[in-house]
């Protein structure tokens, strides 16, 4: 069966059903991300709020086990509901942190600090290890932020917005948002582009650059590329430089090199994520030889040998937007 569009909060377990992918309304919070998940099969319970399921019951208890933080050398961030569980990479929740309202897209940066999309609420939450202390709050007003990156450990920072602009922040402070159109998934390269996929007026996949944003760029060029990228996922850099995207319904990774001439040709490299039912986003390891994805589908994040590929090395039966400590440095 041909998958349909569907939005998507990137909050484990909440599937927003429609029947194509659509811009956000004006009105109202329009949580986005995408997915390209076809079903809500599994147990579920509809809310009142119209589109909106939940696969079984969510537990909301914040607390932070700081030893065990301090004693877990990773830690993998995942937003579930309104909150963000941590676990070590065997499973064990290590703390849970609250009050958010729809968190999206997560990142970290060389110092292990989190930062939260926190998309109702129009801001970035930063935390720093060991992630008990109130965080730092970057406001983006009247926008939506569904995905972050960060460069130079927090120095600068970029989301993608809906209904459709970029926010840049240097040293905390923040630039008008750049209109960019549907763009959703960004990564930063270490020379500070920015690199964005999306879908454009008419739905067909896009992946684009901010060539310079942390320089004064500010313009969106469209890339070329071989090779058919059916829905677009999340988009990292590698610590070598490549442009690594995650096709949903493919439910592979394309690797491909730096852009030349507004082109980043063939792939290089195509990692298949086996077994996997719908990965929306994916965050390397720092040695870039695993990497986790979080699966709306299978409603789990999953360990994968990079580039390699095949069937998950570990999984946890949770999924949202994903991070992970130590990170994976352009």
């Amino acid at each position: 069966m041909r998958k349909t569009g569907v939005v998507l909060a990137l909050i484990a377990l909440t599937l927003i059903v429609t029947t194509m992918m659509t811009q956000a309304a004006t009105a109202g919070n329009p949580t986005t991300g995408i997915t390209n998940d076809e079903t809500s099969a599994g147990s579920t319970t509809i809310l009142a709020r119209t589109g909106v399921v939940f696969r079984g019951p969510i537990a909301v208890h914040p607390f932070v086990d700081v030893a065990a933080i301090q004693a877990s050398g990773t830690k993998i961030f995942v937003t579930v509901n309104n909150v963000v569980n941590i676990y070590n990479p065997s499973g064990k929740q290590l703390g849970q942190l609250t009050g958010f309202s729809e968190p999206q897209g997560l990142a970290t940066d060389g110092k292990g600090n989190l930062y939260v999309a926190d998309t109702g609420n129009s801001r970035i939450q930063v935390y720093a290890p060991p992630y008990t202390k109130k965080p730092k709050t970057l406001s983006d007003p009247g926008q939506y932020p569904v995905c972050v990156s960060v460069l130079n450990d927090g120095e600068f920072v970029a989301v993608t917005n809906l209904p459709g602009s970029v926010t840049f922040y240097k040293n905390g402070k923040a630039e008008s948002p750049i209109p960019v159109g549907r763009v959703y998934f960004c990564a930063f390269d270490a020379k500070g582009d920015l690199y964005v996929d999306g879908l454009n007026s008419i739905g067909g996949v896009e992946v684009g650059e901010i060539a310079n944003l942390t320089k004064g760029g500010r313009k969106l060029k469209i890339l070329a590329h071989k090779g058919s990228i059916l829905f677009p996922g999340g988009v990292q850099v590698t610590t070598g430089g490549k442009i690594a995207i995650l096709d949903q319904e493919a439910t592979s990774i394309y690797t491909f090199n730096p852009p030349v001439k507004g082109s980043l040709g063939s792939p290089v490299a195509t990692t298949p994520l086996t077994g996997s039912s719908d990965p929306v986003t994916f965050v390397f390891t720092h040695t870039n030889k695993d990497l986790w994805d979080a699966d709306a589908g299978l409603a789990e994040v999953g360990e994968f040998a990079y580039p390699a590929g095949g069937s998950a090395l570990k999984s946890i039966p949770v999924a949202g937007g994903i991070a992970i400590v130590p990170a994976a440095l352009p």
